[in-house]
């Protein structure tokens, strides 16, 4: 049996994703996947593997690099180009790789807990912003977003049934989430929820980081630098930021505070994910959402990871009422070795992808929210669970 199950799930990839590296789960993560129960519906090629293929090839040809560019972690940081921040939201390939490894699959949707579907919307739509990239899955791309009615009908026979079992891989922010999927379940990167029941899990950036730098951690009393702070003075200038990535994170590694506003949506930039990589503690200035509290934010994994513990909240009246630096200094000190403790011990290994399935990583939380929406958001009680891992147990993972 165990056989077959295995044998099925490696025709699912080789079905789903291109011959080469694999994201890979921890052995944690295989042994609480078996419980998912996971239906997987047979899209087209276009709808997954050509687009993983498509984008590999344009960054061997564009960036020089020699590597599975999405799959594998072994390839260059090539800085802070347009296309390593077109490939910030593909985090669907490693989260769509580790799940088809981990989970139990089954054929008949009756058995099914979750239906997942093969769609990466993130990684597809970076196809259509430009910057050496082309929509090379025109007819599929539009079947979806032309006529979801018809699309569900012909490609999602059981959509209509359970709707709110439905996940779609969506990396991008809530803003932009279609309002037809408001009853799914919806893996973004906003902040805001798109439907009553909730169904959203937060999930990060896929970031591309120079591994050598980010292994040693200087302790919170070895920094050296208060605050740190960069941002670009245009975003239409090619490599406009003042330091390279390597060096950003060097400096960010000796820096106790690190100002972390958003970007161009109420999301986070790379930006959010190169500080907590540097172990520095992040401070989130909120234009978007300065009347919500920490749990309300974007924040990935908001449902079951305490993110407060490690992450400052500063909203943008108290930032000019009372100013960065006297609001930082009021930081108690035996805060902040905590803070620092929380940020290298729970939230850096949540929001980072290991791709070689050595520990539990930003994948561990993603599986954990599922058992979250199972146990208390979606009606019934499914996946065969019979306990619920909460915030307080969630180091238990590691």
């Amino acid at each position: 049996m165990a056989q077959t199950a295995d044998a099925a799930r490696e025709s699912a990839l080789k079905r789903f994703l291109p011959p080469g590296p694999r994201p890979l789960p921890c052995r944690r993560d295989v042994q609480r996947g078996r419980r998912l129960r996971l239906f997987v519906y047979g899209l087209p090629w276009a709808y997954h593997g050509q687009v993983v293929e498509y984008v590999e090839r344009r960054a061997r040809e564009l960036l020089h690099v020699n590597c599975a560019y999405l799959r594998e972690d072994t390839c260059p940081n090539t800085g802070f180009s347009h296309l390593e921040n077109l490939r910030s939201h593909c985090t669907d390939v490693p989260i769509f790789s580790k799940l088809l490894q981990v989970a139990t699959l089954v054929g008949e949707p009756e058995r099914a807990d979750v239906f997942l579907v093969p769609f990466l919307l993130g990684c597809n739509a970076m196809l259509g912003w430009g910057h050496g990239m082309s929509r090379v899955n025109g007819p599929a791309h539009h079947a979806f977003f032309g006529s979801f009615d018809k699309f569900a009908r012909d490609s999602l026979p059981h959509f209509a049934r359970w709707p709110h079992r439905h996940l779609f891989l969506f990396p991008l922010d809530s803003m932009f989430m279609p309002k037809w999927l408001g009853g799914s379940m919806l893996a973004h990167t906003g902040a805001g929820y798109r439907n009553k029941s909730r169904l959203d899990v937060t999930i990060p950036y896929l970031a591309s980081l120079p591994r050598e730098l980010v292994r040693a951690q200087p302790d919170a009393g070895a920094r050296s630098t208060r605050v740190f702070l960069m941002a670009s003075p245009s975003r239409n200038k090619e490599n406009a930021m003042p330091f390279s990535t390597v060096e950003t994170i060097r400096r960010m590694q000796r820096t106790t505070f690190c100002v972390a506003p958003p970007g161009d949506s109420d999301g986070f930039t790379q930006r959010f994910y190169y500080i907590v990589a540097a172990g520095c503690i992040p401070v989130r200035v909120d234009p978007y959402y300065p009347s919500l509290k920490f749990g309300k934010g974007g924040w990935p994994f908001k449902q079951t990871m305490e993110g407060h513990r490690a992450v400052l909240l500063l909203p943008p009246d108290r930032l000019g009422r009372d100013g960065l630096m006297p609001t930082l200094a009021n930081v108690s000190q035996p805060r902040v070795p905590e803070m620092h403790q929380s940020l290298l011990r729970v939230v850096r290994p949540s929001v980072l992808f290991d791709y070689r399935g050595g520990a539990p990583d930003a994948f561990s939380p993603f599986l954990t929210e599922l058992f979250y929406l199972a146990a208390h958001r979606l009606p019934g009680s499914f996946f065969g669970i019979d306990y619920f891992l909460s915030p307080k147990n969630y180091n238990s993972l590691a």
